[in-house]
C-alpha cells in the first residue's frame, strides 16, 4: 500500500514536471533559435531543449513559483553568479551567458529530477516503498538544488581560465620587453605581437580586446587597467601597474622593470606548472589504486578460499 502511494506520488511528481518543460519547449517555438547559433554542443549537452529554460525564465513563472523572499535572501548569491559569468565570456556577452546558464540549469534540474522520480515510481510499484521515498525525495533536490552545483562548476571554468593565462602570459612579457627595448611604444608592442599571434586562448582574447579598444580611441591607461581587471591575477595587475605608471611619468626604466616582472612571470608559470602536476598526480592515483586493489582481489582470493578448502 505505502509502495503505491510513493509510486503515485513519484509519477505525479514527475509527470508534472515534464508537463512544464515540454509545455515550455513549445511555447518557445523558434523564438530563441538565434540563441543556439551562439551555443556550443560540447558545453551545453542539452542544446535542443534550452528554449524551454529561455521561455521559463522570460515568462515569469519562476517569480510566481519562488517566494519573494528567497529571491531577496539569494540577491547577493547570484550576484557573485553574475559576477564569475563577467569573467568566464567578458561584460560584452555575459547578459547572454548568463540568461544560457540559467536556462542550462532549469533543462538539466527538470531532466535530473524526472530521471529520479521514474526510479521512485519503478521502485514504488515494485513494493519497496523505502527506497521509492528516498529516490523521490533526490528527485525534489535535484529539482531545487542542483543548480547550485552547476554554479559551483563555474569555480572550475574560472580556475581552468586562469591556469592558461598564467601559463601564456610570461612569453607575452618577454616579447613585449624586447619590442619596447628595440625602441616600440608600449601600445605598438601590443598590437604587433597581438597581429603575429597564431595562438588561441583567453589570455589572446584579452590581449585582442585590450588592443582593439585602443585603436577604437579608449584611453590607454584606461584599456590596460581594464585587461588587468578582466583577467583577474596578480602578476598581470601588477604588470597593468607598471605600464600605467610608465605612462603618466615617462622614464626608461619600464625596460628594466619589464625585465624584473618577467622574471616573476616565468616563477609564476613555474607555480602553476607544478600545481597542474601535481593535480593530474592525484587524479592517476584513483585509477592506480583501484587497480592494486583487482590485483589483491584476483591474488588473494583463489588462496583464500584453497586455504579454507583444506579446512
Amino acid at each position: 500500500m505505502v509502495g503505491t502511494i510513493a509510486a503515485a506520488a513519484a509519477a505525479i511528481w514527475g509527470a508534472a514536471i515534464l508537463i512544464l518543460l515540454f509545455t515550455c519547449k513549445n511555447k518557445a517555438g523558434d523564438s530563441y533559435s538565434e540563441y543556439l547559433d551562439y551555443i556550443d554542443k560540447k558545453e551545453y549537452s542539452l542544446k535542443d531543449m534550452l528554449p524551454a529554460g529561455f521561455y521559463f525564465a522570460d515568462s515569469g513563472i519562476k517569480a510566481k513559483i519562488v517566494p519573494k523572499i528567497v529571491t531577496q535572501k539569494l540577491y547577493k548569491y547570484n550576484n557573485s553568479v553574475a559576477a564569475k559569468i563577467t569573467e568566464l565570456y567578458g561584460p560584452d556577452f555575459k547578459d547572454f551567458y548568463q540568461q544560457v546558464h540559467d536556462a542550462n540549469k532549469y533543462v538539466l534540474s527538470s531532466v535530473a529530477a524526472v530521471v529520479f522520480a521514474l526510479i521512485a515510481m519503478v521502485m514504488g510499484a515494485g513494493g519497496d516503498a523505502t527506497n521509492s521515498c528516498v529516490f523521490l525525495i533526490v528527485s525534489m533536490v535535484c529539482m531545487f538544488g542542483l543548480g547550485f552545483l552547476l554554479d559551483k562548476s563555474l569555480d572550475s571554468k574560472i580556475e581552468k581560465r586562469r591556469a592558461e593565462i598564467r601559463l601564456e602570459f610570461p612569453e607575452f612579457v618577454n616579447k613585449l620587453t624586447l619590442l619596447v627595448d628595440a625602441g616600440m611604444t608600449i601600445s605598438k608592442a601590443w598590437e604587433k605581437i597581438v597581429a603575429d599571434n597564431k595562438k588561441s586562448g583567453p589570455l589572446y582574447d584579452e590581449l585582442l580586446r585590450a588592443s582593439a579598444e585602443i585603436s577604437a580611441g579608449k584611453p590607454e591607461a584606461i584599456a590596460y587597467e581594464d585587461f588587468g581587471k578582466r583577467c583577474k591575477i596578480k602578476e598581470i595587475m601588477k604588470f597593468v601597474s607598471i605600464i600605467i605608471l610608465n605612462l603618466k611619468k615617462g622614464g626608461a626604466e619600464v625596460v628594466p622593470t619589464l625585465r624584473v616582472q618577467g622574471v616573476e612571470c616565468w616563477e609564476m608559470r613555474k607555480a602553476e606548472a607544478k600545481r597542474l602536476g601535481e593535480e593530474a598526480s592525484s587524479k592517476i592515483m584513483l585509477p592506480l589504486m583501484m587497480m592494486f586493489i583487482g590485483i589483491i582481489v584476483v591474488v588473494a582470493v583463489p588462496a583464500i578460499l584453497s586455504f579454507s578448502q583444506g579446512f
